[in-house]
């Protein structure tokens, strides 16, 4: 593999980490891990709620972005699977956490 194609990857990795890091915190507190961050986040709903919305606006800016012309097709795949993975941990979110941040 060419050093441009390792490249190319490596940066479409930290791309997905650095754009899907609430949702990676979202899953380590669905399993069980980090319950110090769910104590902080219930103490504190509108820290809780300001991530929601903030995944919740990249969701959008990233679907506006598929209309551009210059994207690729596996870009496209990209921004559709991601964007999912996001809409469903914030309603797992909404779902079991409600809006107040406490457990029902």
């Amino acid at each position: 593999m060419k050093r441009e194609g390792i490249t190319s990857i490596g940066a479409v990795v930290l791309a997905f980490l650095a754009g899907q890091h609430h949702n990676l915190h979202m899953l380590l507190l669905a399993l069980g891990l980090g319950s110090a961050g769910m104590t902080f986040l219930q103490a504190h709903p509108v820290i809780r709620g300001g991530m929601l919305l903030l995944s919740l606006a990249m969701v959008v800016l990233n679907v506006r972005s598929l209309g551009r012309r210059t994207m690729s097709p596996g870009m496209r795949v990209a921004v559709v699977v991601l964007n999912a993975l996001a809409l469903g941990a914030i309603v797992w979110s909404l779902r079991t956490f409600g809006l107040g941040g406490s457990v029902q």
